[in-house]
């Protein structure tokens, strides 16, 4: 593997993920709190995201991540890096929002909705399988599934689910694929992986 297939924002940024979850003490200063975030503790914008409940939140979590974060980046950076900013601005404004009156929230699994939907959309606009729209559909319903049911179809974790997130992150990577269709990002990495299958190059 050379070292420019490593994907090293992904590995990075699961680092980041343990290392917060180890060795932070008192992660109740790094949860999203909407009420400390208006008090001016703004860094809680960024870290809610990163931060765990607990070690099985982190887990589920950093696995989802290795495998969306690798396959974005062997893709593109610049998708990746939009598919974070995106996703944490799509959750933050929900949770932000008055009605949504929630004291504490953490975890990357909103944020990772947006990651799947751009994954998932690029991958058939190269392939076409109709089974990526199926897996599409079926990551939609499982998220309508756990807001009208209140739970958390896959982890069980210590904190109740707050599955609106998820519905927040999958309107982030609408947004994200609304925007790939926008700009020549995407028919760029379109057009050089065309051009690598037929040169035969790796």
């Amino acid at each position: 593997m050379t070292l420019q297939r490593i994907p090293v924002m992904t590995i990075s940024l699961l680092t980041y993920l343990v290392g917060l979850h180890f060795l932070v003490a008192d992660k109740t200063q790094l949860y999203f709190s909407a009420a400390d975030i208006f008090r001016g503790e703004t860094w809680r914008l960024f870290s809610g995201h990163f931060i765990h409940a607990d070690l099985q939140h982190l887990l589920w979590n950093c696995l989802g991540f290795a495998v969306l974060g690798t396959l974005l980046e062997s893709r593109s950076k610049a998708v990746l890096t939009a598919s974070l900013a995106v996703g944490i601005l799509s959750v933050n404004a929900l949770l932000l929002a008055p009605y949504t009156q929630l004291n504490y929230y953490c975890g990357l699994s909103g944020v990772l909705n947006t990651l799947l939907l751009v994954a998932l959309w690029i991958e058939w606009r190269s392939s076409g399988s109709w089974l990526i729209v199926l897996i599409a559909l079926g990551s939609i319903a499982k998220v309508v599934l756990e807001v009208s049911q209140g739970v958390s179809i896959i982890t069980d974790i210590s904190w109740p689910p707050y599955a609106w997130s998820h519905v927040a992150g999958l309107a982030g990577g609408f947004f994200v694929i609304w925007l790939l269709t926008r700009t020549r990002l995407l028919t760029t990495y379109l057009t050089r992986t065309s051009f690598q299958s037929v040169s035969g190059l790796s």
